[in-house]
This record gives structure tokens, sequence and C-alpha cells, in this order.
């Protein structure tokens, strides 16, 4: 549909065969029982399937990659927001849309695409019916030349040492294990001091964090960055200040508000949008895109407009 900013066309996809790639390990083990639902769907609707799993994450993504260059008409993540990170880098540049039929514990790419989170078969409607939207990536860069895409949130500081910590927990489930894992890492709260470049405004100033959102939420409905779109062309950018006196209270009475993107207006954060963002910190911070830990800044993130296609409601 000509008109939406940055070439962001809707369009309408014949499918008549899909190829399903599964984390049978999402969701604590029921990624197996969602794909084996899908697959019922997608046969009554006529729609054949190829189901990949992969002994592991590079093999999974190879053979991704290689499906996404055949004659699939899609490919179809059964699996949470990491799963569907590994199948946007495997096929990024093939223009074979991608459809999710979520199994995650988090589920933000969804959440953002109004995609059902806990109804298969509506989720498998949507995939049939062939409509597809452009939508952003994101897209971090190290000094030594590594560099991943993201779809959802890149968390640095504190926020990326609570995902790194949520990943390692087993109870509780969704958003009361950030909770947890949020409290946990307040024990220790280091201030980072930050060099901020958003296009061409800079920042310095000691931080907390610095996320940067494609999407509004990250961690299973964490709004992060409330205000993101995915079909602006812009990274949304936010900030939480080190607070002089009082840290951890403070930092313990704010962060709770990012489940309802009410933080924003609390004098310590601050928000900035650009096409591309540097972050340099000291002590060096953990940097996580989409709830995996990739690496510590300092690093490039950059927008990278209408570079994918997925199954989503009009």
């Amino acid at each position: 549909m000509a008109g939406l900013p940055h070439d962001h066309r809707t369009d309408r996809t014949a499918v008549g065969h899909v190829t399903v790639l599964v984390n049978p390990h999402a969701r604590h083990g029921a990624g197996g029982a969602v794909a084996e639902t899908a697959v019922a769907e997608f046969a009554a609707r006529g729609v054949d399937t190829e189901i990949i799993t992969g002994s592991d994450a590079q093999d999974a993504a190879e053979r991704t990659g290689k499906a996404a260059r055949g004659d699939t008409d899609g490919i179809v993540v059964v699996g949470g927001d990491g799963t569907i990170r590994l199948a946007v880098e495997a096929t990024f540049g093939t223009h074979k849309p991608l459809g999710i039929v979520p199994a995650g514990s988090g589920n933000d790419v969804a959440r953002n695409l109004d995609i059902p989170r806990d109804d298969v078969t509506a989720a498998v409607e949507i995939i049939a019916t062939g409509h597809t939207r452009a939508i952003d990536l994101g897209r971090v860069t190290f000094p030594d030349g590594r560099g991943a895409l993201f779809v959802t949130v890149a968390a640095t500081g504190f926020d990326a040492s609570v995902t790194a910590r949520a990943i390692d927990m087993r109870w509780p489930k969704g958003q009361a294990r950030y909770t947890l894992a949020a409290l946990r890492e307040l024990v220790r709260l280091p201030s980072y001091h930050y060099d901020v470049r958003v296009d061409d405004v800079e920042v310095d100033d000691d931080l907390v964090f610095a996320a940067i959102g494609n999407t509004t939420s990250y961690g299973g409905g964490m709004q992060i960055t409330p205000r993101a779109s995915m079909t602006d062309g812009l990274l949304d950018l936010t900030l939480a200040h080190h607070p002089e006196r009082f840290a951890r209270a403070t930092v313990a009475r704010v962060f709770p508000k990012v489940f309802g993107g009410t933080h924003v207006d609390h004098p310590m954060v601050r928000t900035m949008r650009g096409k591309q963002i540097e972050l340099y910190c000291d002590p060096p911070a953990l940097v996580s895109i989409d709830g995996d830990i990739v690496g510590e800044l300092p690093a490039v993130f950059e927008a990278v407009p209408a570079s994918a296609a997925v199954f989503a409601p009009s």
C-alpha cells in the first residue's frame, strides 16, 4: 500500500506451503505441543508444512536460511522472541515473510503486532490469510565488527543485567520473574558513566541504564520504550539518570513503572529518538537484544527501516 512511511507496504501472499521453525524448549517445553497444534491447523486450511528444529541454534539457523531461499511461502516461528530473532537473522535479505505462533515466555514481538499470544488457531489464521506488513529492525555493531539484528529492544546497563539474571531463573514465570531479578540486581546497582550520541545530539551523564527500542516492550510486556514504533524508521532511547541520593530506593520505585510505561514521566528518565545511536560507558555495560546477551558496550545501534515482512493483522 503506497504512502506508508519508509515504504512500509502491506501486501497479500498466497500461502500454500510454510516452513515451521520450532523451538521445542520454548515456554519450558511447551513449544513442541504448540507446534503440533499449529501444523494441524495449517493442514485444516490446506497449507502444507515442513518442520525445522535443528540440532542446535546454528543448525536451526542454517536450515531456516536454506528454506527461506527455497520455494516455501513463508517461515513460521513457533517459539519466543529469541527464536524470532534467529529466524530474522537467517532470512534477512531473502524477502520471505515471517509468521509467528507465539510459544515463548515474553512474546513481545507478537504483542506489538497484535498477534494473539494464547490462541494458536487465531495465529495460524493470520498467516493462512496471507496479509503481510513491512517492519523495521534494529542492528547493533560492536568495535570488532561483530553485528546482530534485533526486533524488540536492546538493553544496556541495569536492565541488561536484569535480563541476564532472569534468563537463569526457572521461577517465577512472566513479568514476576523480571521483577524479582530487578530486586536482586538492586543490591549492587552500579552507576555507569555514559557518552551518548543520538544522530547529532550528545549526552554525557551517569546512568543506571540505556535501552534502545524498536518495539514498545520487552521481557513480557515491560514497556521500556513506550512510544516506539516498528514502522517509523527510527529507534527510541530511554535513559535513566543515576540518582545522587537514595539511588536504590528511587530505582526500586521507578523501575516497576516500566510495566505500564509510566516511568518515562519521572524526572530521572529521559527519552530520545533517532536513526543511529552510539553508546560508550565506563565501566563497560552488558548488551542484550531480544532477551539474549550479545556483548558489552561500546556499540552503535541503528534502525534498518522496512527490512522484514511479517504475517500480521491489517
